[in-house]
């Protein structure tokens, strides 16, 4: 008999910029400001006009902004 696995609660590694500013509670002005300021990660391109943020490393990000250890 096989089993089927189903996965409900498993959340994307990459956000987009209407993810992140959702997950983040920050506009998107204030998001960009904070990258010109080296105060939040820069994400990275995939393709042409479509960048990504790790979430790992915005989860850092929030964790150290709330004081929350590591």
């Amino acid at each position: 008999m096989k089993k089927t696995i189903t996965h409900t609660n498993i959340q994307p590694r990459l956000m987009r910029m209407k993810q992140l500013i959702e997950y983040c509670s920050l506009s998107r002005a204030h998001i960009y400001s904070l990258i010109s300021e080296d105060a939040f990660p820069k994400g990275c391109m995939l393709s042409a006009g479509v960048k990504a943020w790790e979430r790992s490393e915005v989860d850092a990000w929030l964790d150290k902004r709330m004081g929350v250890a590591a």
